[in-house]
């Protein structure tokens, strides 16, 4: 009786001791959504919004997208890092800016999502929801942006919703001789405490003035802070830092091609919270 009594002791332990490892290494969002900024994946990134130079003439545009993705850290954990591939279709519409008072307002919508073979899809693969409003004008030499996103995160078939953002951003960029720069402020408001933080970023990127066999290629640099605020986040701190190499060609008739690169490595407070990852990818798109 007592062997038996001490043996399920042990294995309850072992339980215990192997749940709490498997919760230190989920996957952490805010690392994906960094890396995929770092990298401009995000439909509200400021180098995507919509212009009407290239609307063409067109009220709303119409984007498809295929992207291929090869990452050394898909969950960016610290340890136990999933090394793997995936794909990522998408389907965006944009509504051309329009004059409003001194600035230029237009929106955008989007729907896309991260597909992994079968044996990470559950743990990694997610599926995102989003929509858009911004506002632009001349400041300086620079121009200042105003956004409001609203994105949903869910599982990668949309049967259930894991998360929602609603962020409030403002950006300015400037050219500084051969260097674009970009400084923005974000908070981040969720209806998971976890999620919920204040994030400045600083980039700066240099595109070659002639191209390379063809491509436009640019060398970028990012420096992102979080400061979380919520649920057993408080109080936790990042710095995520990427160096970042775009390759980027037109093929005629809107279509384009796009080749990246990236280092990222993100320190914490939070030991749980740091990792490292390499991302390579290619994307073809084709606005309509």
């Amino acid at each position: 009786m007592r062997l038996a009594a001490r043996a399920a002791g042990v294995m309850a332990t072992v339980v215990v001791a192997l749940a709490g490892a498997a919760k230190a290494q989920e996957a952490d969002s805010t690392g994906r959504y960094d890396i995929d900024d770092a990298l401009r994946r995000h439909p509200h990134d400021i180098g995507e919004l919509p212009t009407i130079e290239a609307a063409r003439g067109r009220p709303v545009t119409f984007d498809l997208s295929l992207r291929g993705v090869y990452t050394t850290n898909a969950g960016t954990t610290p340890s136990d890092r999933i090394e793997t591939g995936y794909l990522t279709p998408g389907l965006g519409v944009s509504v051309t800016p329009v004059p409003l008072m001194g600035w230029s307002v237009g929106a955008g919508a989007a729907i896309d999502g991260d597909y992994y073979n079968s044996d990470y899809d559950d743990q990694v693969g997610e599926g995102r929801l989003e929509g858009f409003v911004y506002a632009q004008r001349p400041l300086g030499s620079g121009t200042l942006t105003a956004e409001f996103v609203m994105l949903g995160v869910y599982a990668d078939d949309f049967s259930e919703k894991d998360f929602h953002l609603a962020i409030s951003n403002l950006t300015y960029s400037a050219s500084l001789g051969p260097i674009d720069a970009e400084l923005s402020a974000e908070y981040e408001h969720s209806d998971v405490p976890e999620e919920r933080r204040t994030r400045l970023a600083a980039l700066a990127a240099h595109t070659l003035a002639e191209p390379q066999l063809g491509y436009d290629l640019t060398i970028e640099g990012d420096l992102i802070f979080s400061d979380f605020n919520g649920g057993t986040n408080a109080r936790r701190n990042d710095v995520t830092a990427a160096l970042v190499l775009l390759a980027e060609r037109e093929l005629g008739e809107g279509l384009w091609l796009t080749w990246e690169a990236a280092f990222v490595n993100r320190f914490s407070n939070r030991e749980r919270s740091r990792f490292t990852a390499i991302d390579l990818g290619v994307e073809i798109s084709k606005a309509f």
